[in-house]
């Protein structure tokens, strides 16, 4: 079964006013820590607890919400420490015991988390997150009917509560009420559609009942939701074991140890199934898996528990095709894949980065292929699942790629990343009379695309929009939707639920046919243009904005970004190149190509407010995949601008236009690496635009 449990604020705070002229008082850092977190400003309020704590070790409502913090970003021991030292005091609420009994409970410590439940209970008898508390943790510990009669006083106090049903439920199947336990698991799942633990319960019951078509269909359900859920897993195989179909049962319990490598029961499970199946139906009788493409049936193969060997053979293996494609030897890299993979099937670190090498050789739709498999043979693999959303973002494939592109924080690498916000994600729905916060979340190019669907996300929900944006961009923020975009790290307004930027268009069906939403949403200040106006005044026209190269620390910069000498073919006579490179690269506009008349900026450019600006007075930009190819699309400038071989998702292919900025025009590289013939195609068209200047 699969509970829910409860964390819970011990109070919602009012959004405090920051004083920076004066110390703040205990009672005004505990607000700005409570709304901070409240946002998902975890480091925000993590540093006002930590000081608080400084000044008045032990204080317990700093130990407590620091407790939280600790305990969302998963570091269990220290959020037990925290938990148990706020409840020390005379004076803890009883929510802080409610917590530190969940806390418990989920690190096995279930007498000490009914002791906590139980005192929370006894300090407020209307405290139903206590209550749930305490019946989960009488339920873990066997005692089921006592479970059942804490939590039929919750979901008393909380009737249309999708998560009281369904505890509710699982209290039920502890006492074999099995029909009454599907009952509430259908009207859990009937007040909330995407409930994988009411979707992956219900699947368990429907099995002992031997509904089998039924629970394999709730179960499946259930992994859509959450690709992660464990008991989805454990269900789904027992199901398919129970209708003596051992081989898929087998498959659902290798997805599971894909990525819960070390689970007991699935291991246990893997061992009986293997021997149900025969010694070696689990490779032997496996679909065949080809490496020539990915065929409707290829799976990957099981190879969840490989000998010492051959675990280092795949290590060796996968260590030696990156350090390919890193050289951009993508060519080699799929020889030694096709070369190492065994025809019959192969480990899914290799699959993957076999769809990532034939992608890079532009074979896009085959690495869709691939990556399909891999996300419908391993749901839970995230990484696949990630890869697979940019390609078919790439492809212009947007009703598949948004709902995909959402896992992009499950990552190993990005997990710490996720804002914690302590309000509900907004799905699309209309919520008048509400406020919705959007945040930001990526580059500064990502947020520049993107605000422009702060309108459509107004419409459609009906609610008053608060915008976080990067302090360098609060400027444009400002004069999109006015007072209320405030900067990164501030405490917003009082919001009902939030939006990261680049989940809108997931939110609200973003279809291509809806581009480009908007056009000229970006505006440059005014008095900005009038200084540059002037300063730019005696310089020949025609003004050729330039940029040559990206942030260099972005993931993708060897692949999109140049040196300024290999600009040598743009220098034509008559052109004034404004360079507006910012960064390390910026350094090279002091040697120019010979015959390029470029006028360094750099220094003299404080801020986007100056690059927008230039870009509204200049006849042109020309740029490498960059943010201010972002920012001269939202002004609706004209840009050209130069693309490798693979692009970034959002400029599609096999296009020399963008429907996200109808002012923009595309060169893109015939094959890897070839950035000459994309600069022979620019200095082409630059004499054709502004015909003095042919050499």
């Amino acid at each position: 079964m699969a509970p829910a449990a409860g964390i819970s604020m011990a109070h919602e705070p009012a959004t405090p006013t920051p004083k920076a002229d004066k110390l703040l008082s205990l009672s005004q850092a505990l607000q700005q820590a409570h709304a901070h977190w409240s946002a998902g400003q975890a480091n925000q309020a993590e540093i006002l607890c930590r000081r608080i704590l400084d000044a008045s070790p032990g204080q317990a409502d700093a130990s407590h919400l620091l407790g939280l913090i600790a305990h969302a970003y998963g570091q269990p021991a220290l959020a037990l420490d925290l938990l148990r030292q706020a409840c020390l005091t005379d004076a803890a609420p009883a929510v802080y015991f409610g917590n530190l009994a969940e806390v418990c409970r989920q690190q096995g410590q279930l007498a000490e988390g009914e002791a906590a439940a139980r005192q929370a209970t006894k300090q407020d008898p209307g405290l139903v997150m206590a209550w749930n508390n305490l019946g989960i943790i009488l339920q873990e510990a066997g005692r089921s009917a006592d479970s059942v009669n804490c939590l039929e006083r919750v979901s008393e106090l909380q009737p249309h509560s999708p998560e009281a049903l369904n505890n509710l439920g699982n209290a039920y199947v502890g006492v074999n009420r099995l029909d009454e336990a599907r009952r509430l698991y259908v009207q859990a799942l009937a007040l909330r559609s995407d409930y994988a633990e009411g979707h992956s319960n219900l699947a368990f019951v429907l099995g002992e009942l031997g509904d089998y078509e039924a629970a394999a269909d709730a179960a499946h359900r259930a992994i859509a939701c959450n690709p992660r859920l464990i008991n989805a897993y454990i269900n789904l195989a027992g199901i398919e074991a129970a209708r003596l179909r051992p081989r898929e049962a087998l498959q659902w319990t290798e997805a599971l140890l894909a990525f819960a490598p070390t689970h007991p029961q699935a291991l246990e499970l893997r061992t009986r199934l293997r021997t149900a199946c025969g010694a070696q139906a689990a490779t032997n009788e496996a679909p065949a898996a080809s490496t020539a493409a990915a065929p409707a049936g290829a799976l990957p193969a099981a190879t969840t528990a490989p000998t010492a060997a051959q675990a280092q053979d795949v290590d060796d293996l996968t260590h030696r095709v990156r350090a390919l494609l890193t050289a951009r030897q993508h060519a080699a890299a799929e020889r030694l894949l096709r070369e190492n993979m065994d025809p019959r099937g192969a480990p899914a670190a290799l699959w993957r980065l076999l769809g990532l090498t034939v992608k890079f050789l532009g074979r896009v739709q085959e690495a869709a292929d691939i990556q399909t498999m891999l996300a419908t043979a391993m749901p839970g693999n995230l990484s696949a699942r990630f890869d697979l959303a940019e390609t078919l973002l790439l492809q212009g494939n947007f009703e598949r790629g948004w709902p995909e592109y959402r896992w992009r924080y499950s990552l190993s690498h990005t997990a710490a990343m996720d804002r914690k916000v302590q309000r509900p994600r907004w799905d699309g729905s209309r919520i008048a009379g509400q406020t919705l916060l959007i945040h930001d979340e990526q580059g500064y190019g990502d947020t520049l695309q993107f605000m422009r669907l702060i309108d459509a996300a107004r419409a459609r929900s009906g609610a008053r929009v608060v915008l976080e944006v990067h302090p360098d961009l609060l400027p444009f923020a400002r004069r999109l939707v006015g007072p209320d975009a405030f900067r990164r790290g501030q405490i917003p307004p009082p919001f009902d639920q939030h939006c990261e930027l680049m989940s809108l268009p997931m939110a609200i069906g973003l279809r291509m046919a809806d581009l480009p939403c908007q056009t000229g949403y970006l505006s440059a200040d005014a008095d900005r243009v009038e200084k540059w106006r002037q300063r730019l005044a005696g310089l020949p026209r025609p003004w050729v904005a330039l940029a040559w190269a990206g942030r260099p620390t972005h993931s993708n910069d060897a692949n999109r970004s140049l040196a300024l000498a290999d600009l040598a073919p743009l220098a034509l006579p008559g052109i004034t190149y404004l360079a507006i490179q910012k960064g390390p690269a910026a350094a090279q506009a002091a040697e120019a190509p010979p015959g390029m008349n470029l006028v360094p900026l750099d220094a003299e450019i404080a801020d986007f407010e100056d690059t927008a600006a230039i870009l509204s007075l200049a006849d042109l930009l020309i740029s490498v995949d960059s943010s201010p190819v972002h920012l001269a699309g939202g002004l609706n400038r004209p840009a050209w601008v130069m693309l490798p071989f693979l692009p970034d998702w959002r400029w599609l292919l096999h296009r020399s236009d963008t429907p996200w900025y109808p002012s923009l025009h595309l060169f893109r590289q015939p094959a890897p690496g070839d950035w000459k013939t994309v600069l022979h195609d620019v200095g082409l068209a630059l004499a054709k635009r502004f015909p003095g200047s042919e050499a």
